[in-house]
């Protein structure tokens, strides 16, 4: 009876064995069969296997680069899909690691990105930046208790314009540095100067996918648009929110380490 089961479980790992090597196997190509699951997504001119490979991604027509990825096949024994990646751009280079389990999905990522890139984002709101932007040890994790998130982000500081009541400003702002704070599934983004830590602006991020961007009386001073405040410097004249996802359907996680 034992040799008989034995039998079996060597047989059942020898079809799970044979199951993974078909799918390490698999064309590149075929990582379109969970992105095309992803609205604006578009991956081209894959080469190499599923488990390790490149491909073209562009997102609603904007090429994001070419990302490049390794599987880890350790972290299917703690019932995980995980994978080193890359993605390599004219205007930045990023890399890290992502994992995806039951329940959970984490991101881990370094890289320095040109402000040419940022500006693409910051072009809707009328804001235009000079310099370059370092990600430093950034880790993201999406579970059940919400989205957690440390690290730093950097911006070298230098010439800024945008729009302000149809006119437009052109200024020069110091070097800043934004640092996640708290574990508590509504992450915060404090950012201060570079140089001696002065407060400038407070990001949260809630649990219905909006952040709440409080901006200091320092930092419109700094802009050339000051505000009136009786709180001092450090008090916040101004709160912006915007929604960045909806829970449900952007649950993307990021996280890592």
């Amino acid at each position: 009876m034992l040799s008989k089961t034995i039998k079996i479980l060597v047989a059942l790992l020898g079809v799970a064995a044979l199951l993974v090597l078909g799918v390490a196997l698999m064309p590149a190509r075929a990582v379109k069969l969970a992105t095309d699951r992803v609205d604006g997504l578009t991956i081209g001119a894959a080469e190499g296997r599923l488990f390790r490979g490149e491909a073209d991604v562009t997102y609603r027509g904007q090429d994001l680069g070419r990302a490049t990825w390794s599987m880890l096949p350790k972290l299917l024994l703690d019932l995980q899909l995980g994978t080193d990646w890359q993605i390599a751009h004219r205007d930045y280079t990023v890399s890290g690691k992502a994992a995806v389990g039951a329940g959970t999905a984490e991101f881990a990522a370094i890289g320095i990105i040109d402000a040419l890139a940022v500006n693409r984002f910051l072009a809707q709101y009328h804001i235009s930046l000079d310099g370059m932007f370092e990600v430093d040890n950034l880790d993201v994790r999406l579970d059940a208790a919400g989205v957690a998130a440390a690290g730093t982000l950097r911006w070298s500081g230098g010439r800024a314009l945008y729009r302000l009541s149809g006119e437009t400003r052109d200024v020069v702002l110091p070097a800043m540095v934004g640092t996640f704070l708290g574990d508590t599934g509504q992450p915060v983004l404090e950012v201060v100067t570079a140089e001696d830590s002065l407060r400038l602006l407070r990001i949260r991020l809630d649990a219905d996918g909006w952040a709440h961007i409080d901006v200091t009386a320092r930092l419109t001073a700094l802009a050339g648009a000051p505000w009136r405040s009786g709180g001092g410097d450090d008090a916040a004249v101004v709160t912006v929110s915007e929604r960045l996802f909806e829970p449900g359907i952007a649950d993307v996680a990021v996280s890592g380490g």
